[in-house]
């Protein structure tokens, strides 16, 4: 069981029992501090957050809310404030250097700051300060290539303070310059001294530690070792798509009073997120992120359209199907963008790993039907079916699984358009209702 579904049963425990007495309270503790405990959540912060939860819940009532209203919401409230709140990024930062040990994407997160702040108007270039790994300065130039930022490294440099110097001196038309440090598998001596002559010859205004969700609570011990060496003030998180740690990770470093601006969910340079703890829970626990599906509908530029009407109305075809799951491709990968939805957790496996061959070989099946066919699959037969795969070169078996996973989407799509705000949850504002009238009030919006 996953860290964000750990957390449901637990809010689910207090939302569905019958009486909400300090005995039933005391039994959803005890399952989120299971949860956090599986999270790797320090032991500590674990006890402090329940006991903070048994003494909110039965405080005096704010008015008008109910005794289970309020002791969900100062349950959430403790959650997000554990994980550290919301910290927003400056805005024109002038210098950030990233460091950490290696492996954990110092370079990557380079590129994808950069586009990040080059979508935001600023001129970014990247500074290869990083001496030690050879690769590492050509890994940097193909990322600037691919965010049309300025780009300054010398492969033969070996000198980490002399290609500072040489690189802010190339940069500096630059509105941002971001420097990638050299690291290793520990800061040892060595790296010690390397960083302290990077971080006074860059003079940087930000100082970002990068580090991998799966290190869990060790995160706190990282994040305190690089504040005593260089003064670091801020944390990009990576690896948040593929660790059971990350609550653990955020926890860790909210406990040191490091704010995590950043957090790293995939390899492409688009799979970069603001840090926000009420969104971060909203959408582990399946209620969903409406401001990062907005926010990631609004980068998209084509000509292309999705339809609200066709996806949660009675209009839902196999046509539609398809343009829809391409639709959501073009958005990131498929299992995150549902999740933003808040249906990720309803959504069989298949859906979120379905990848662009399957959908090929999809679009093919249907573009082999009849447009009868294609609004009404009731309508396929046995002989309909033999007939569309040797039309579309597929087999009998993948027309019927096409099928198979339609009629799933359908079934969830009109489950969802019917939900109310209760079983979709409520966190900060995040609600699928606003999503769907969203979606009618602007019919439409663009995607690639």
């Amino acid at each position: 069981m996953g860290f964000g579904e750990s957390l449901r049963k637990a809010m689910e425990r207090l939302r569905n029992s019958a009486s909400l007495d300090k005995a039933s309270v005391k039994e959803a503790v005890k399952e989120l501090q299971r949860a956090l405990i599986s999270a790797d959540v320090e032991l500590a912060l674990v006890l402090k957050l329940s006991k903070d939860i048994e003494e909110d819940a039965f405080k005096d009532l704010p008015p008008g809310i109910s005794r289970r209203e309020h002791v969900i919401k100062a349950t959430h409230d403790r959650l997000a404030q554990m994980l550290g709140g919301r910290s927003a990024p400056p805005e024109k930062p002038r210098r950030i250097l990233l460091i950490g040990l290696n492996g954990n994407g110092k370079t990557t997160t380079c590129g994808k700051l950069a586009k990040w702040y080059s979508k935001r108007g600023m001129k970014v270039g990247l500074l290869a300060a990083d001496v030690f790994r050879p690769a590492a300065v050509e890994q940097l130039r193909t990322l600037a290539e691919k965010t049309g930022s300025e780009f300054y490294g010398d492969e033969k440099e070996k000198d980490a303070g002399k290609a500072v110097r040489k690189g802010l001196a190339a940069l500096v038309a630059c509105d941002l310059v971001i420097c990638d440090s050299a690291g290793r598998s520990a800061l040892d001596t060595e790296l010690s001294k390397e960083l302290k002559t990077i971080d006074r010859e860059f003079g940087a205004t930000e100082k970002w530690l990068v580090i991998g969700a799966d290190v869990g609570q060790v995160a706190k011990k990282q994040a305190q070792a690089f504040h005593a060496l260089v003064g670091m003030n801020g944390v990009v998180l990576t690896r948040m798509d593929g660790s059971a740690k990350g609550g653990g990770a955020l926890a860790a470093c909210a406990a040191t009073g490091a704010k995590v601006y950043f957090l790293g969910t995939g390899e492409k340079a688009e799979d970069l997120q603001e840090f926000d703890a009420v969104r971060y829970l909203s959408r582990i626990m399946g209620y969903g992120d409406l401001q990062a599906l907005l926010e990631k509908a609004q980068e998209i530029q084509e000509e292309e359209w999705l339809d609200a009407e066709d996806v949660l109305g009675e209009n839902f075809s196999l046509q539609t199907f398809y343009q829809q799951m391409k639709a959501a491709r073009k958005m990131g990968p498929l299992g995150k963008v549902l999740d933003m939805m808040g249906i990720g957790a309803q959504m069989p496996k298949e859906f979120a790993e379905m990848g662009e061959q399957k959908l090929d070989k999809f679009g093919h099946i249907i573009d082999s039907m009849t447009a009868k066919e294609r609004s009404d699959p009731e309508t396929l037969n046995k002989s309909r079916i033999a007939r569309i795969a040797r039309g579309s070169g597929t087999t009998q078996e993948q027309v019927r699984e096409l099928l198979k996973s339609f009629k799933k989407m359908r079934k969830v799509f009109s489950k969802f358009s019917a939900m109310d705000a209760e079983k979709l949850g409520k966190g900060d504002g995040v609600d699928m209702k606003k999503l769907q009238k969203m979606f009618a009030k602007k019919k439409k919006f663009r995607i690639r």
